[in-house]
């Protein structure tokens, strides 16, 4: 990786304003400029933070959400990108279910999770299925798009080539619509994560979710903080990987995606 991507990947002054904020969020606590009983500094936070790690629950916490996420994303995407590249190929497919999964997608999945927790309790399988089903559309719209971005004159060359049906997806649909979906891809990650930890609040007493809520009944604002750090953590460093994956395909194929 080369200096000035390495800058980009970083950026200095995003972190540079971050810290500012955390300086001056510190000053205006410590001063009594501002006094709430629930709002510590940040060096409770950290300490916080620490004796969470200490104790190990961090990351159990930390792990377990990783885990549901990225299972999520793994099923997430493999429907998706199934049933994108359906909706894209195939224009019978997309005229009989457009419409359902217009509708599936605009269901909030929060909506969803009492009929989750009734079915399969207060569980894992809850959260995988509820954060699953989140992850399913941003990549099933987006592979759509790519598919149905293909140049016609890449088909005409299918058929002079006489490639048949798999191997022309294979060779020039897939190649031309990977950087939608790796973009799609990073919204499903995303979506899985907060769902996940949603999930945690509300049906299964597990993750980062469950601990930011234990420890506010707890009355302990700084472990509730620490858990909420936490999950922004990894939620930039989710989103660091994938932006760079989404860089690295578009490149491959001749693109730079945004």
């Amino acid at each position: 990786m080369s200096r000035k991507r390495l800058i980009e990947v970083i950026n200095p002054l995003g972190w540079a304003v971050v810290l500012l904020a955390i300086g001056l969020w510190e000053l205006v606590i410590q001063a009594g400029i501002v006094d709430f009983s629930y709002t510590p500094p940040p060096s409770e936070i950290v300490k916080g933070f620490s004796d969470l790690v200490s104790s190990g629950d961090m990351g159990k916490a930390v792990w377990h959400t990783l885990s549901i996420t990225l299972i999520a994303s793994a099923i997430g995407m493999t429907i998706g990108i199934l049933l994108g590249t359906a909706l894209g190929l195939v224009s019978w497919v997309r005229t009989f279910t457009m419409g359902t999964v217009d509708v599936f997608r605009t269901i909030p999945v929060v909506a969803l999770m009492p009929v989750a927790l009734l079915v399969w309790g207060a569980s894992s399988k809850s959260e995988i299925v509820v954060a699953s089903f989140a992850a399913v559309w941003p990549i099933t719209l987006n592979t759509s798009a790519g598919v149905r971005s293909v140049h016609p004159v890449k088909s005409d060359v299918a058929r002079t080539f006489r490639l048949s049906r798999l191997d022309t997806v294979r060779k020039i649909v897939f190649p031309v619509a990977t950087p939608a979906i790796l973009v799609g891809a990073r919204l499903s990650v995303v979506a899985a994560l907060v769902v996940a930890i949603v999930a945690e609040m509300i049906i299964n007493p597990a993750g980062i979710g469950y601990g930011l809520v234990f420890a506010t009944q707890s009355l302990h604002p700084d472990q509730m903080w620490a858990y909420a750090v936490a999950a922004g953590i990894l939620g930039y460093l989710l989103n660091v990987l994938l932006v760079q994956l989404v860089r690295r395909g578009g490149a491959n194929m001749g693109v730079e995606p945004r």
